[in-house]
């Protein structure tokens, strides 16, 4: 299974997505780098409502002294993850790592009390008062450390001795007795730490979950990305992405979705939207079979398959999503065959590298793994009645096996009988004389229709024309085509 890493690097739209989170901490990034891919509904719709409570609590106190406090607090965390080591292991902390311990313990405290004094207890956070105490003994609050006088009498002596001194000799001989004593006290102080050190790394733990929670809520609010509704298959009692009746308290799906499909309204692409400043929004339900989405070029089919997996991944990384609504069937792993990441395998051709794409989907299934497999314009750079078969062998693996699979297409008269949806396409009314390069898209529907047509639509002559291509070229390709 993939980690979230690899996802961010294979697709753009969720890079985007994930790159424009804004964190006040290391830890909070560190946090995300760490998510898991969710594959248990009883765990992600507990993390979907950990999130939906926290957008809660920021949009109550959204410009507000709490909110601001709060970010304050987060922005001066660093990561001590070393020094927390370092305790665990039996190691002696020099005094910056102590420092950065009672740094953070004086932190932690003030974000607990701040979520507490508000209502918030969805993130619980260790008491570290001990901690603080412990090197803190004058008890000022401040985030400074040094080996203070007061955690020994003798250690004051040698100081004040030291002060009144005026002998070199003497001064250098308690200056060694005073460093001896400093390192008496480091390991002392030490040993105390390193019995809550454990607790210590989980409120840090916790602190970059809420910086994440926060950074996740701003952008809910920003792009009203919706929390998605998890839906299981009743009839399916075994694989990790169901969870028992017990799990779910003996409730149905939230949507009564019994089919366990996965179904979007108004799904949109945030990437899309920022370059192009426009994006037509779509509905879909995936079932549990292959589905053939045909449509013209420039008509969105790829775009729509990165749309439907940046969705899927989102969910399964614990975001809400890109849409109105969207009820969503867990899966073990997101398969993709999509022609603009062949450049990361160099040295085999494109059509190698599809081909080695689909086969990895292929095993998937044969292994039983639930995958949602994307598949742009499949077998597309060999000959059509090689590609036709092979498209129409996939198809039928993917009925065997009852895997969510789009598979868009240009070819007509596959040997299949499977869902088809096609992409409505170019809405040009007659004399229609002001579309360009630059406007197409405003007469371009993107939305999708049920299909029981094998042909596929033949618009690229139009777009061809509209984009002022030779003459000729498209004078005798109509000729041809009124001939065939």
């Amino acid at each position: 299974m993939a980690n979230i890493k690899q996802h961010i690097e294979q697709q753009s739209a969720f890079k985007f997505m994930t790159d424009e989170l804004q964190f006040a901490s290391a830890v909070g990034r560190k946090k995300m780098m760490h998510r898991q891919f969710y594959t248990n509904a009883f765990e992600l719709r507990m993390e979907l409502d950990i999130q939906e409570a926290v957008c809660q609590f920021a949009e109550k106190h959204h410009n507000t002294a709490v909110m601001a406090q709060l970010i304050e607090q987060l922005c001066h965390v660093n990561d001590i993850s070393q020094s927390v080591v370092n305790l665990i292991d039996g190691n002696v902390l020099d005094d910056i790592q102590l420092f950065e311990v009672k740094k953070f313990s004086l932190i932690s405290d003030k974000v607990a009390k701040l979520l507490m004094d508000n209502g918030f207890d969805w993130i619980p956070f260790h008491d570290l008062t001990v901690v603080i105490d412990t090197l803190d003994p004058d008890k000022n609050r401040l985030p400074q450390f040094h080996i203070y006088s007061s955690y020994k009498p003798e250690l004051a002596e040698i100081r004040q001795k030291i002060d009144q001194s005026t002998d070199e000799e003497e001064i250098e001989k308690l200056k060694w007795e005073e460093s001896q004593m400093e390192d008496k006290i480091r390991t002392a102080l030490s040993k105390r730490l390193s019995m809550k050190a454990l607790q210590i790394q989980q409120n840090l733990d916790q602190i970059g979950y809420l910086d994440l929670l926060f950074a996740h809520a701003e952008q809910i609010r920003k792009w009203q990305l919706c929390k998605p509704t998890i839906v299981e298959d009743k009839s399916k009692t075994t694989g990790c992405c169901s969870c028992s009746a017990e799990e779910n308290n003996g409730k149905p799906n939230e949507s009564g979705n019994t089919e366990g499909n996965s179904r979007f309204t108004g799904l949109f692409n945030p990437l899309v939207k920022h370059s192009t400043g426009n994006f037509q929004a779509i509905d879909i339900e995936l079932k549990h079979e292959p589905t053939l989405i045909t449509g013209a070029n420039m008509s969105g089919k790829t775009v729509l398959l990165k749309t439907i997996g940046l969705a899927q991944t989102m969910c399964q990384f614990g975001f809400f999503v890109p849409a109105v609504s969207a009820e969503i069937a867990l899966v073990d792993d997101i398969l993709f065959s999509i022609g603009d990441q062949q450049s990361e395998m160099n040295g085999l051709s494109s059509f190698a590298v599809e081909i080695l794409n689909i086969d990895k989907i292929i095993k998937a299934v044969k292994e039983e793994q639930q995958i949602l497999a994307l598949v742009d314009e499949l077998a597309r750079t060999t000959n059509p009645e090689e590609g036709k078969a092979l498209v129409s062998s996939f198809i039928q693996i993917m009925q065997q096996h009852h895997t969510d699979a789009l598979i868009t297409t240009h070819y007509g008269g596959l040997q299949s009988d499977c869902r088809r949806l096609r992409v409505k396409g170019l809405k040009i009314k007659n004399n229609e004389k002001n579309i360009t390069p630059e406007n197409i898209n405003r007469y371009m529907d993107y939305q999708l229709v049920e299909t029981t047509q094998d042909d596929v639509p033949m618009e690229a002559i139009s777009i061809a024309e509209i984009f002022g291509i030779d003459e000729e070229l498209i004078t005798t390709a109509i000729k041809i085509l009124q001939r065939s």
